[in-house]
């Protein structure tokens, strides 16, 4: 007879974000398919549930979603998709506090008892819920181990209080050989006396991680070891380097008629052998019109085949680019399946907004980037890959005051950078490098490799721990 799984069931929050709960969303399938757990449930918001179950599809039977009642307004924002922008994240993380009786009742009556919570970072008042029953935690914050480390010593050591403007170069604290400025960090962590609402509610999410029996990091020890090591040895909860997770989903499939279509429309470009640059800035991303334009022009002008993914809150009934760029450039709207399309052969580049979910996926298929961060950790995301791992170039906002103030990217830019990823010599050793690492990526999830065995020990750790403790 088989042996149990080490553990029964996984109770898992995800932050109602896309982002977010993907890489919960493939941490399921590889807990069931490992035969890890027995059962996995995810607990979330009525609206946001339909997108949950899709990703839950072939995990099996113990896979469940929990829709928790949202109490508050009938139109209140159930999921970051919803928000009307970035910059009400805060705000919504404050909102869906208010799920907490909800989940408190729905965890405490759901069979059988969960004997690990996974929950986001984002979501620190599940620490008082689970520690009331007596139920260990995992938490997930969405980075990478460089970006969590970096952020950690910087606020810790305040090397940025030493420099006289921004430009200034400082080290950070256990890395010899990096060298950071304060324009590579995103607010609150450029300001060296960090204060006001989005550094409080960093501070009070550090305290539920650092109760937790560790941080789950979607990476591998072989991309980020420098990093995940330094952390380990200098802070007292413990970093898992688990991924790339999205490698436990089983070949992507075509799910949507913009799946299809854009399918055979790289098929075509392979078959003419014209390689195409990837363009997508992920699902949060704010994009003023005039920078819309500087990236058309700049993609129009490169002589580039390109795919490129918008957002309809970006754009104007009228404004729709789908005629504009003939048959090189294709524009789509919505949310694709995004791995498929970096795992084809004829996409060669991505341009992205360096979100961590997507820097993972383009290493694990091979895809050099062009690296254009926005928000939240991107900006060390960037710095990463270019200066680091060796695997992007960079594009870099500009002052112009004919296109409304600064922070404008120049579609001149974009055009030379896309020619010069896709088509010239530091392309080629930057895709050079990616494809060592994404050979790299499929060892390390495969029988035997550092993740394979990371996720076994994190399993058997907290299932060991768990029961000494008769909990």
């Amino acid at each position: 007879m088989a042996a149990s799984p080490p553990l029964r069931h996984v109770a898992m929050l995800p932050f109602m974000a896309k982002g977010h709960a993907m890489p919960l969303l493939h941490l399921a399938h590889l807990l069931l398919g490992r035969r890890l757990a027995s059962a996995v449930s995810f607990f979330t918001t009525p609206r946001n549930a339909p997108f949950i179950r899709a990703g839950l599809a072939g995990a099996g039977a113990g896979a469940a979603v929990v829709e928790l009642p949202f109490p508050s307004e009938q139109d209140a924002p159930q999921s970051t998709d919803e928000l009307p922008s970035s910059t009400s994240l805060v705000d919504f993380v404050t909102a869906v506090a208010a799920l907490q009786p909800a989940f408190a009742d729905a965890l405490a009556k759901i069979e059988p008892r969960p004997d690990l919570l996974v929950h986001d970072g984002f979501l620190r008042w599940a620490k008082d819920i689970a520690d009331e029953l007596g139920m260990p935690r995992l938490v997930t914050l969405g980075f990478g181990g460089f970006a969590t480390y970096v952020n950690r010593a910087v606020t810790t050591h305040r090397p940025h209080a030493r420099v006289s403007s921004p430009s200034e170069r400082f080290p950070v604290h256990g890395v010899p050989d990096l060298r950071l400025t304060k324009a590579d960090l995103n607010p609150p962590f450029d300001d060296p006396e960090p204060s006001g609402p989005h550094w409080d509610l960093i501070c009070k999410n550090r305290i539920s991680m650092y109760s937790s029996r560790g941080i789950i990091v979607n990476s591998f020890h072989e991309l980020e070891s420098i990093y995940i090591d330094l952390w380990n040895r200098e802070f007292d909860v413990k970093m898992w380097p688990i991924g790339p997770l999205c490698l436990a989903a089983s070949e992507p499939a075509v799910q949507t008629k913009d799946d299809h279509e854009i399918s055979e429309w790289l098929d075509s470009r392979l078959a003419m052998g014209r390689p195409v640059l990837y363009v997508a800035f992920g699902s949060q991303a704010e994009l003023s019109r005039a920078q819309l334009e500087e990236i058309a022009v700049g993609l129009d002008s490169s002589g580039v085949d390109f795919l490129w993914v918008v957002r309809s809150k970006w754009l104007n009934p009228d404004d729709r680019f789908n005629q504009r760029f003939g048959d090189r450039g294709k524009v789509v709207e919505g949310f694709i399946n995004q791995l498929g399309v970096l795992g084809h052969k004829s996409v060669k580049g991505f341009f992205t907004h360096c979100g961590w979910n997507s820097v993972l996926e383009s290493i694990t298929m091979g895809v050099p980037i062009l690296a254009f961060p926005m928000a939240a950790e991107q900006k060390l995301n960037a710095k990463f890959v270019v200066d680091v791992i060796h695997v992007g170039l960079r594009v870099r906002p500009k002052e112009d005051a004919s296109k409304g103030g600064s922070g404008v990217v120049m579609g001149g830019d974009v055009q030379a950078l896309a020619r010069e990823l896709i088509l010239g010599e530091e392309g080629k050793r930057a895709a050079a490098r990616a494809g060592e690492l994404s050979m790299s990526s499929r060892k390390t999830m495969d029988i035997g490799g550092s993740s394979f065995e990371n996720l076994a020990r994190m399993v058997q750790e907290v299932s060991e721990t768990h029961a000494n403790n008769g909990e």
